[in-house]
């Protein structure tokens, strides 16, 4: 049922943003690459983040200006997200039995955002702006560093690189918040440089755990260092 929402919720946003671009007379196409830090929020009991991971996203952008200081942002892009989580689990192998796991996950991510943008006047050259706005996003592909721990003899077990697209669920959904400064340097040609604060507010992780039982519930938050070119 969340899967289609998010579907349909995503198919909308294409559709309205379609809808806008056919009645546009300022729409202005470009490439954005853009390092970023991630982290995964856990909201199940037992659950604890352990830590950040490095990002990076990559894809088109696209502009629809209103008028001189209003438009919508949109575009396409590949999103590399992540995180760690440590929670208990009862994994037996090797006659070993591990009570607690600190998983690493690797995201990869086709991210639709779509957000109001509002620009100041032009100063020496240079416009400020910001952003809010939503992001819809599905999940491609999901790998994971699993390191199982016997805390009573303090025994490791270490697993890399597995998948683990069956616990990770379908999409993504988010609130962004930014703002940064765009450079005219000939013509229609822009350069953008910014930041923003991308909040996941949609459960990426399926299941339940074996331990409690409990709903597993974690959501992925990142923040981004933006740079672009608008044509």
């Amino acid at each position: 049922m969340k899967n289609t929402f998010l579907t349909f919720t995503i198919t909308l946003c294409i559709i309205l943003f379609a809808s806008i671009i056919s009645k546009s007379q300022d729409f202005r196409l470009g490439l954005t690459a853009s390092p970023s830090v991630a982290w995964m929020n856990p909201k199940t009991d037992g659950y604890t983040s352990e830590g950040n991971r490095t990002g990076f996203s990559y894809g088109l952008i696209a502009e629809i200006q209103f008028s001189e200081q209003y438009g919508i942002a949109s575009g396409l892009q590949i999103s590399y997200l992540g995180g760690k989580l440590n929670y208990p689990v009862d994994e037996t192998t090797n006659s070993e039995t591990y009570n607690e796991l600190e998983r690493t996950y690797r995201l990869q991510i086709v991210e639709l955002p779509l957000a109001l943008k509002m620009k100041s006047r032009e100063i020496l050259g240079i416009q400020y702006f910001g952003k809010f706005g939503i992001g819809m996003g599905i999940i491609l592909k999901a790998d994971g560093d699993d390191r199982f721990v016997n805390t009573q003899d303090n025994s490791r077990l270490i697993q890399s690189d597995k998948d683990i697209k069956g616990d990770i669920a379908f999409g993504r959904a988010s609130l962004i918040l930014g703002g940064g400064a765009e450079y005219q340097i000939g013509g229609n040609v822009s350069l953008l440089g910014g930041i923003s604060f991308n909040n996941g507010f949609s459960n990426i992780l399926k299941n339940s755990n074996e331990v409690s039982g409990e709903k597993k519930n974690a959501r992925t938050n990142y923040l981004e260092l933006s740079l672009g070119i608008l044509f």
